[in-house]
């Protein structure tokens, strides 16, 4: 079954005979996937093997970057060029000129080196919000094993004009985190909650008000990873066993199951109406009712 169905109200968002569909496999560790809304393009990192994918419908798999110091998360900036989390060199790099030169933009706080910058987002302002857990130096498969320089795993916020802020420093281990559809509040889930966050945004960029917004919870594996908002305000997040569909009243309504452990995922194609989700060593895409958000 490719539905866990928690509550009838899945099958407004997802049909109950909706097929995954795998797009591509043979990777090590696929993570990061972003969709570019006109260029019809498709983004994804294999961190295990250090290198950045494009996929297209008409051309498939090629080669966006390598090697990628072990890339992982991804987005696009106001601009649409793609800004992107490496773990083996603890920091975040912009991509610039069709991604032919790539540019370090985020990577000491107060002298002392990032952990492993993981999941990334850009909010409609050209701000940049990643998070910053130890990963990358505990796991040998998803970076290089060294000692930790800073004392917390938290969450900064990268300003245009390249002032790094620390927003949050409570957590085990951030990792996704996405905004609601009109900016006002930041959910960042902790993999080993295995909670949601949820903070109000103030106007100039800091955070307020942190709480549990949800518990991930169920058979199989996975830990709360990537995480997007759709149209109507409903939340995703991965977790165990897939991808995890919650109202915006943080119900769970039931799991896009999944053959592998899924990482992450985005809304893809005409409309944004697919979500693709990385899974390990795969890429798949399922069809939905409802709408992604554009990337920009």
């Amino acid at each position: 079954m490719t539905l866990e169905i928690r509550d009838e109200r899945l099958l407004d968002l997802i049909a109950e005979d909706a097929e995954l569909e795998q797009l591509a496999t043979g990777f090590g560790f696929t993570e990061g996937p972003i969709w570019h809304p006109t260029e019809h393009t498709l983004i994804f990192s294999d961190i295990q093997e250090s290198r950045q994918y494009r996929w297209t419908g008409a051309d498939g798999i090629s080669l966006f970057r390598a090697p990628s110091n072990q890339a992982n998360g991804n987005a696009f900036d106001c601009q649409g060029r793609v800004v992107s989390c490496e773990h083996a060199s603890s920091q975040v790099v912009r991509h610039e000129h069709g991604g032919k030169l790539v540019r370090p933009i985020a990577t000491h706080w107060k002298g002392k080196q990032l952990n492993s910058p993981n999941d990334i987002v850009v909010d409609g302002r050209g701000r940049i919000w990643f998070t910053d857990p130890s990963f990358g130096r505990i796991r040998q498969d998803l970076g290089i094993l060294r000692d930790q320089e800073l004392g917390f795993q938290g969450v900064f916020r990268l300003d245009p004009d390249g002032t790094l802020a620390l927003v949050a420093d409570d957590f085990q281990q951030p990792n996704g985190l996405c905004f609601d559809r009109d900016e006002s509040r930041l959910f960042v889930n902790d993999s080993w909650g295995p909670t949601i966050w949820v903070f109000d945004v103030d106007n100039d960029g800091a955070l307020s008000g942190g709480a549990v917004w949800a518990t991930i919870g169920g058979q199989g594996e996975g830990v709360p990873d990537g995480m997007k908002i759709d149209a109507t305000g409903n939340l995703y997040c991965n977790g165990p066993g897939g991808v995890h569909v919650l109202t915006p009243d943080a119900d769970c309504l039931g799991v896009i199951r999944t053959p592998e452990k899924s990482t992450n995922f985005t809304f893809a194609g005409p409309g944004l109406r697919d979500l693709v989700i990385t899974a390990s060593t795969s890429v798949y895409r399922i069809e939905t009712k409802t709408v992604g958000l554009p990337a920009f």
